[in-house]
């Protein structure tokens, strides 16, 4: 087709060309037909004979089928043979493997079980051979044994022997550490330090080192028995036994520290006044006049039944002898001191010791933050008496760590009488001077702070907190007192008043406050309690000025309100600095109206003649035309001049110092101050009358009768004579 053209004019030449090739296949295909006959013949041939071979081999595997059946039954029997001895070796393998495990893991040498049974708990020795074979009892019992491995009987005999085993040391245990508490409890001889008299708590680092050794066996008892440590209802428990058996040694102990404490204050036993007479010899030579305090006399009025009358007549004796310079208050400061000293290495190593020998979880630095926070939080949180708030935490802590909440009621229950032993001797000082508050209020502050720094006992940290919100609490209570001394104040109408006695008792509390205060970090409450006391003092002063006194008003104002402001001059206070320019202006206020009161116009006469000038111009007269009205003439003007001459005005000047001297008191020292105002203020009037003659009077020659020289040498004058 693709030889010839598609074109219809070629389709019949291409059909007579296809017939004749189709003729021409045909013929070729029956030739091929024909040839292939003969080998389609031999083909058949070959397959017959093929088949007859297939045949004869069939038959012969038959025969070698029927050789190799008896073969096969053999071979398959010798292969179960070999199976079932794979799997009983592989058995007794196993059942080797689980015997030498139990026997290894179950057995308990004889030497450890005699440890247990028998082993003395009180040499090193053999407590570290009973610790050994507590090990060994531990890792026996804990071995992982599976179910099939309880059903055997030896095995149900060893645990068995591992339970008593562990039952019988466990009693014998806690039988002997038991006893050692009791013992360490009822220890007489810790008691004899006190008997010198000297503030010395003993610590307790013997007992807790005869202790430690047994911290392991402990370990093992809490980890095997917890209701032994965690059920603080049962009698017997570890926890409740040491706690109640300590408690009472610190108890004794901390009971005769503070009576020599309370010895050392008042003096109320025989034995202890040498040493207090000793002590405040020796406190003679730092002592300084800020004993001479505003609180110095609460000493007298608060002491009472605590002293007996031979230490009253030694203090009044003291507080007589002017030379002799005294400090209660640096006494007490002192104490304090120590007394923190003291308990704060005792706390901290019974916390210390409780945390390591029960194996309590420590209070890590990241938990002061969540307690306290900073030290500004911590101040902040005192402030606020946030008690409750603390308690929440500590609730919360509790739930989340029981070691923590188990530790601290241990300590609690050690130390059940510390805060209130603490709490006693804070209102002791308090009630031998308030101003003992002061100084509590520093050196408690400053331990809390180091405490919250270090955060080692949260128990101290804890107790030192609750202690500066009682410190706190008398401190507000004490300022309080003497915001109320102060709004009560009354004096005797028919005296010269001065400087007001509760002025001078501010002076000298702001003194020793800031002697206590000096370089300490805490300083909100001192300032929020400057502000109380000086706002009463300013309310005071108001109310006694208004009385009707002998000392003008003005006076009373002038002179205190200038005490004051030089006194927080000096100091330089920063939360005063508002307080400080109230009172130099009510002092220039006052100063200024006593000063236009009592000095007034002392050219009285003058004064008027010019004033009626003043309201002539003021009408619309020329200055230089005054003088031709009739009643302002030259001759009027020189009238009046002339009955002021130079000794009168000195005389009136006299008499006028006399009087200024009658009011203003010596300690005021505002005499000279008052005088030279006064001298301003009449050179002021005295220039003004030049001035309006000047004016109103040119070319008169009109003048005064004394000068400005005279009027200063005047003033000078009467203060030399004076």
């Amino acid at each position: 087709m693709e030889q010839f053209d598609q074109s219809i004019s070629n389709s019949e030449a291409f059909a007579e060309k296809m017939s004749k090739d189709l003729q021409v296949l045909d013929e070729e295909n029956i030739r091929s037909i024909i040839v292939s006959e003969k080998q389609v013949t031999e083909m058949m041939e070959l397959i017959d004979v093929a088949l007859v071979e297939v045949k004869s081999i069939e038959q012969t595997l038959q025969t070698y089928e029927e050789l190799l059946q008896s073969v096969k039954e053999q071979m398959d029997h010798i292969h179960q043979s070999n199976y079932q001895l794979q799997v009983i070796d592989c058995n007794q393998q196993k059942l080797l493997e689980e015997v030498i495990f139990l026997v290894n893991k179950l057995d308990l040498d004889k030497e450890h079980e005699h440890a247990l049974r028998d082993g003395d708990l009180c040499t090193p020795e053999n407590l570290q051979s009973c610790i050994l074979a507590v090990e060994a009892l531990n890792n026996c019992m804990n071995v992982k044994l599976f179910p099939g491995h309880r059903k055997l009987q030896s095995v149900v005999e060893q645990l068995i022997k591992f339970e008593n085993l562990r039952q019988q040391f466990e009693s014998r245990f806690i039988r002997h550490i038991n006893a050692l508490f009791v013992l360490q409890g009822n220890d007489q001889n810790i008691g004899l330090l006190q008997q010198s008299g000297e503030l010395i708590l003993p610590n307790h680092k013997h007992f807790h080192d005869e202790l430690l050794p047994y911290s392991p066996l402990m370990v093992w008892i809490k980890n095997n028995s917890p209701a032994i440590f965690t059920d603080l209802s049962k009698f017997c428990c570890i926890f409740q036994v040491y706690s109640g058996s300590i408690r009472k040694l610190y108890e004794k102990q901390t009971k005769e520290f503070f009576d020599v404490v309370k010895f050392k204050l008042t003096g109320t036993k025989e034995g202890m006044r040498f040493r207090i007479q000793e002590s405040f010899e020796k406190l003679t030579a730092s002592t300084s006049n800020l004993q001479k305090t505003l609180f110095r006399n609460s000493l007298y009025e608060h002491l009472g039944s605590e002293t007996d009358i031979a230490d009253r007549r030694m203090m009044d004796k003291a507080k007589d002898e002017e030379d002799k310079e005294w400090s209660i208050s640096t006494f007490c400061t002192q104490i304090i001191d120590h007394v923190l000293a003291e308990l704060e290495p005792i706390c901290i190593a019974e916390e210390e010791f409780i945390t390591k020998f029960f194996m309590m979880t420590e209070d890590t630095c990241s938990e002061t933050p969540q307690l306290l926070g900073s030290k500004c939080d911590l101040v902040h949180a005192v402030n606020q008496d946030s008690t409750e708030r603390i308690q929440t935490y500590r609730s919360a802590t509790e739930q989340e760590d029981p070691d923590m909440s188990t530790k601290r009621k241990i300590m609690n229950e050690i130390f059940n009488t510390l805060e209130q032993d603490l709490k006693g001797f804070v209102n002791l000082c308090d009630k031998i001077n308030p101003s003992n508050t002061l100084h509590l209020l520093v050196v408690v502050s400053q331990r809390a702070l180091i405490t919250q720094d270090c955060d080692r006992s949260s128990f101290l940290k804890s107790t030192l907190g609750n202690i500066l919100v009682h410190i706190k609490r008398n401190f507000d209570k004490c300022i309080s007192t003497l915001c109320k001394q102060i709004d009560e104040a009354k004096v005797p109408k028919k005296t010269k008043i001065g400087i007001l006695p509760f002025v001078i008792g501010f002076e000298e509390f702001v003194t020793v406050a800031e002697a206590v205060f000096k370089n300490a970090e805490r300083r909100g409450d001192l300032d929020k309690a400057y502000n109380k006391v000086i706002a009463a003092v300013f309310t005071s002063i108001e109310n006694i000025a208004s009385m009707n006194l002998k000392t003008p008003p003005d006076v009373v104002m002038m002179e205190n309100f200038h005490h004051i402001y030089s006194f927080l001059s000096e100091l330089k206070i920063h939360s005063l600095e508002e307080r400080k320019k109230g009172a130099s202006q009510k002092y220039s206020e006052h100063r200024d109206l006593y000063v236009t009161k009592y000095l007034g116009r002392p050219l009285e006469k003058l004064n008027i003649f010019f004033e009626g000038v003043k309201a002539r111009i003021a009408q619309g007269v020329k200055e230089n035309e005054v003088s031709y009205q009739l009643a302002f003439s030259k001759q009027e003007l020189r009238k009046v001049i002339e009955k002021y001459q130079g000794k009168e005005v000195k005389k009136a000047l006299e008499n006028l110092y006399k009087k200024v001297v009658k009011h203003l008191s010596e300690e005021g020292n505002l005499l000279q101050v008052v005088w030279y105002t006064m001298q301003g203020e009449f050179v002021r009037q005295y220039k003004e009358f030049e001035e309006m003659i000047a004016r109103c009077y040119p070319g008169s020659g009109i003048t005064m009768n004394f000068t400005i020289d005279d009027i200063l040498q005047y003033f000078l004058d009467i203060t030399k004579a004076n």
